[in-house]
């Protein structure tokens, strides 16, 4: 009832902005320009400043403000035409037209088309989360910015400042500093997944051909990932390829994490999608993976600390033996080997995430967490399997940092100095000069360099 009350809420007010300038019943060209000069004037100061935070380079700026100053002149041309035009005489045929066939057409394509229980995008869950710290949000956003002035090499900073922005709604500088930060890290899935998601938030949930090219090359690095699954689902139904769409949301909901805040919504969707292609959805959807409900935890809160270990040992029991029998689930393997991890179980963790380096060798972060894995496993030493594994790491991204010092100190030990302390010295040049642990790094290069 309360979406009714709210529609027709709407339709009066869209009705009244069309009618109110047939009924007033004069020409209203010259305030409308007025208007868009003073929106094109405020255009030009906000290219000024994102040109002075550098937001934008200084082509950039050239070519804005150029096409501003464009609309700037066309929008006076207009006013002044304006000026001498006659009034125009309200046609009250047409306002009576417009008052009736626009809520009777409205009505009638919403009850074709309309779906007022359609659930959410999953972001618009997690950007609300941010609406009530702005001022934190901006007070971090200006920190990031001045760090970056003189770090402006460092990846984790412009992954932060792209989601502060992502949660401040400001989707277009989200994607702007996605991009600078792929610039420093070309292959990261996770920053690529980024840039997609805030293309499409700017683009008003509509999945561009750009967005779209993006998630499907998350896709190539990560067969399983629910973000690029979710919106390539959705890329498809805004196409109109319903099968297509719904094989990506069974793919989804197949490997997703138990209560994970995004199932409900994919689910819907996919039922809505089965149902419009003739078929049941019960039939053809997988069950969500289940997880401890919100009474399993609330009552772990009381539990004591042995208890508590026990069910988490279950959980986790039960996520292991569901995997023999879907060896393929590359999400599933990662979160059991970090929950082994958690466990302090580190033979557990470095055996499933052997498992996930299978399904995934070309994913340079599946690989690293892996290696550590390996090296847990073995009293945080180095081993030959793990140097193995960071030397895949360098085949993928040859500028990685961990791989290059951790391939090059084992190849300095094993007696290959100078290759060694090469490739350390280029893992050294990419850490800022305030790291907290430089200073003991470049220490040890020198051991290795001088031998001693």
């Amino acid at each position: 009832m309360t979406f009714w009350i709210v529609a027709a809420l709407i339709l009066l007010a869209v009705t009244a902005v069309l009618l109110w300038p047939l009924l007033r019943g004069r020409a209203t060209l010259r305030d409308a320009s007025d208007f868009d000069m003073e929106v094109y004037r405020d255009q030009l100061r906000q290219v000024e400043r994102d040109h002075a935070e550098g937001l934008i380079d200084d082509r950039a700026a050239e070519a804005a403000r150029a096409e501003v100053g464009r609309r700037l002149l066309a929008a006076d041309a207009r006013r002044a035409a304006a000026a001498e035009r006659p009034a125009v005489r309200p046609d009250r045929t047409v306002a009576l037209a417009i008052g009736v066939l626009v809520p009777v057409c409205a009505l009638l394509l919403y009850a074709d088309l309309g779906t007022p229980d359609m659930p959410g995008f999953p972001f618009k869950e997690r950007t609300a989360q941010g609406g009530g710290r702005t001022p934190e949000l901006k007070v971090l956003e200006a920190q990031l910015r001045k760090h970056l002035e003189g770090e402006p090499t460092d990846l984790r900073a412009w992954s932060m400042l792209a989601r502060t922005y992502m949660q401040l709604d400001q989707y277009d500088k989200a994607a702007q500093v996605y991009e600078k930060a792929l610039v420093l890290d070309g292959g990261n899935a996770e920053l690529m997944a980024g840039l997609a998601e805030a293309q499409v938030l700017a683009a008003r949930g509509v999945v561009t051909p750009e967005a779209r090219q993006g998630f499907e090359a998350v896709l190539k690095k990560e067969p399983h990932s629910p973000r690029a699954l979710f919106y390539l689902a959705t890329a498809d139904e805004q196409a109109g390829k319903l099968q297509a769409a719904l094989d990506r949301w069974k793919t989804l909901l197949g490997s997703a994490p138990p209560n994970a805040a995004w199932v409900k919504a994919a689910h819907d969707r996919a039922a809505r999608t089965a149902t419009a292609l003739g078929l049941d959805p019960a039939t053809v959807l997988p069950a969500p993976a289940k997880g401890p409900s919100a009474g399993d935890m609330a009552a772990a809160q009381s539990m004591s600390p042995e208890d508590r270990q026990a069910m988490i040992e279950s959980m986790v029991a039960q996520l292991a033996a569901r995997l023999k029998e879907k060896p393929d689930d590359l999400n599933g393997w990662l979160r059991l080997g970090r929950s082994y991890s958690v466990l302090k179980k580190d033979m557990e963790a470095r055996d499933a995430l052997a498992k996930a380096a299978a399904l995934a060798p070309e994913n340079k972060d599946v690989l690293l967490l892996y290696g550590r894995a390996i090296r847990a496993a073995a009293g945080n030493k180095q081993t030959p399997e793990s140097t193995a594994v960071m030397r895949q790491v360098l085949g993928i991204d040859p500028k990685n940092v961990e791989a290059l010092w951790l391939v090059g100190m084992a190849e300095a030990e094993a007696g290959d100095r100078a290759a060694g302390t090469a490739k350390m010295e280029q893992a050294l040049d990419q850490i800022p000069e305030n790291a907290p642990n430089r200073d003991a790094l470049a220490k040890r290069l020198e051991e290795l360099r001088t031998g001693k």
